[in-house]
């Protein structure tokens, strides 16, 4: 993910930097006082680089990471995107894989993986709090950095762990913004670099690696609509071992959900959305468990079922029915918009990811216009109001404010439809399709960022 609204870094376009960006005053320099009666321009407020009072008055441990930073504001900048990152992004969301806690220690080996990082760090921190990161070079710096050494790298023929791990931060970043090109550029090389190792399960790379390349993969698989390019490591015939068993009421619904689009759609693709169906469930009673403090969703060995295992399981199902092989022959209208959908529950519930990201507005559009076509979708609405309810509110969460009159519009018809008035009941209805047997209570997932403001750690821009 990249800060919006940013323009492309010197680093990016081959373009000599501009020196004022990176230049940062020390904690030794003093501004001289103008002489009395002599008015003086002040800059910008984006071109002055405050120091921040504690570095003057006392100096700070140095920032744990493999370089040493040029000055104190440097350091001090990092040292906060560093706590951020650890406290933040790896302790109370999901999206690392696991074990999370490893990876800022994997980082710190390799300066390429780790200026990579932080510059994904940045961006993670614009995205969840709306505020850009004080100063926007940080995250060009880190960016141009990482590029550099990779390139450095590539020329040499290195495909190490580091290398590979910068590499794919590069791919995730574009794919969440919906950059193709991109994407497919970083995705090649790492094909190449992956087969130069020998496989994805190479020794040269380690459970943590294996699974990081597996999620880019599938993200990339999004953008590009196409079948991902490294297949499963898991045994994706052993469910039960991801999803766990269900309970009785959710094998009643699980079952009726199949049986319905079988008798609607006759395709043998029923079966794989109930399943998707059941892996929504019982791993969202794992986030909500993570959520209340009651479970750590992971193990400390690598070796060991890790909950990102298990949310690829339920992607790789879900990619079945979204994914049209044959255009002659496309899946039913109901599994394409289904899958959609499911990638977004999936990338902001599961994945933690923000919602505002391309990816989703692209999906919701995707929805959106499949919809549009449809000559049956009044038929729809009314067949499956728990369905076409619960990717609606999703969808017009996650859309381009372009595609939400649509969205919006197919609400209203179901919600006439079905008599509902009150807000709780509203609510209730929009997650019926998982929660059936919860009746107008407020659902598990709201719609949304999953973290508010305070639950985020702000960054000191002083």
């Amino acid at each position: 993910m990249r800060p919006r609204r940013l323009a492309k870094t010197a680093m990016d376009t081959g373009q000599p930097p501009n020196r004022k960006q990176f230049k940062a005053p020390t904690a030794s320099k003093r501004r001289r006082k103008p002489p009395a009666g002599k008015r003086t321009k002040h800059k910008a407020p984006e071109e002055q680089e405050p120091v921040d009072p504690q570095l003057l008055a006392s100096p700070r441990s140095k920032a744990v990471c493999p370089y040493t930073p040029s000055t104190d504001v440097e350091d001090y900048h990092l040292r906060s995107l560093i706590n951020y990152y650890v406290t933040f992004v790896t302790a109370a969301t999901l999206t690392n894989v696991g074990p999370r806690f490893e990876w800022y220690g994997l980082a710190v080996r390799d300066e390429a993986f780790f200026h990579a990082l932080m510059s994904s760090t940045c961006a993670h921190y614009t995205y969840m709090t709306g505020v850009q990161f004080p100063y926007r070079w940080i995250f060009f710096r880190h960016r141009g950095e990482a590029i550099r050494m990779v390139n450095q790298r590539i020329v040499q023929g290195r495909h190490d762990e580091g290398t590979i791990n910068a590499i794919i931060v590069f791919a995730q970043q574009d794919s969440f913004e919906d950059h193709p090109e991109e994407s497919k550029r970083h995705m090649d090389g790492l094909v190449r670099l992956v087969q130069a190792a020998g496989s994805p399960s190479s020794p040269e790379f380690s459970e943590k690696t294996r699974r990081h390349l597996h999620f880019v993969d599938l993200a990339a698989a999004i953008i590009a609509d196409s079948k991902p390019h490294f297949p499963p490591s898991l045994d994706m015939t052993n469910l039960v071992a991801y999803f766990g068993e269900p309970s009785p009421a959710a094998s009643l619904h699980i079952r009726s959900f199949g049986s319905r689009l079988y008798n609607y759609t006759g395709s043998t693709l029923s079966d794989q959305a109930a399943n998707v169906l059941w892996g929504l469930r019982n791993i969202s009673e794992l986030v909500e468990a993570f959520r209340n403090k009651r479970a750590s969703l992971e193990t400390p060995s690598a070796s060991d079922i890790q909950f990102t295992d298990r949310v690829e399981v339920l992607e790789r199902l879900v990619h079945s029915l979204w994914f049209v092989e044959d255009p002659a022959t496309p899946q039913h209208i109901l599994f394409r918009t289904f899958g959609y959908t499911c990638l977004i529950y999936i990338y902001t519930f599961l994945r933690d990811l923000p919602m505002g990201l391309n990816m989703n507005s692209m999906l919701a559009r995707k929805v959106k216009f499949a919809l549009e076509a449809c000559a049956e979708l009044n038929v729809l609405l009314a067949t499956f109001p728990d369905l076409l309810l619960w990717e609606m509110f999703l969808c017009g969460r996650a859309a381009h404010p372009r595609e939400k009159p649509f969205l919006a519009q197919q609400v209203t018809k179901l919600l006439l439809m079905r008599k509902l008035e009150d807000p709780k009941n509203i609510v209730a209805a929009s997650d019926a399709l998982l929660w059936p047997e919860r009746g107008p209570k407020v659902p598990l997932v709201a719609v949304g960022s999953h973290h508010t403001r305070s639950e985020v750690i702000e960054i000191d821009s002083d």
